[in-house]
């Protein structure tokens, strides 16, 4: 009951008889969408591709810092580099509060030690700071 309630047929799963099989009907593989009542975009009940198109998020400036909370495994690597700057929502997820309540360095230190690398550092916002040259290179590989 578990894999079919996780969209799975039980014709995948070997162990089961084939009259437990026959008691119950399959669910189709589609990741589990019309399991949960989301069928996936373009298909019948689900929504048209277009709206599911503008329901994806917005690109991402690259200039800017950002993390993708959502993946965030709540590690504390970033906060234990910068508590003020990264901080954790409801979800004990990362997010960035203010890039200037911080250093450059940090946030490349903190997108280094990500242990998913969802820390995307952008571009300094102080000219001024110490190395940037060399912190723009490694800031690179998490754009």
């Amino acid at each position: 009951m578990l894999i079919e309630l996780n969209g799975l047929p039980l014709t995948v799963v070997p162990f089961f008889s084939r009259s437990a099989q026959a008691a119950s009907p399959a669910v189709p593989v589609d990741g589990g969408e019309a399991a949960r009542g989301t069928p996936p975009p373009g298909t019948a009940g689900g929504p048209p591709p277009q709206e599911a198109a503008a329901a994806a998020p917005p690109e991402r400036n690259p200039d800017e810092a950002w993390i993708e909370t959502a993946r965030c495994p709540s590690c504390n690597e970033c906060q234990n580099i910068n508590d003020k700057m990264f901080k954790y929502n409801g979800n004990k997820q990362a997010y960035i509060v203010d890039v200037k309540l911080g250093t450059y360095r940090q946030m490349v230190e903190a997108a280094e030690a990500c242990q998913v690398s969802i820390i995307h550092p952008g571009k300094p916002w102080n000219p001024n700071e110490p190395g940037l040259d060399e912190l723009i290179t490694r800031a690179d590989a998490f754009r």
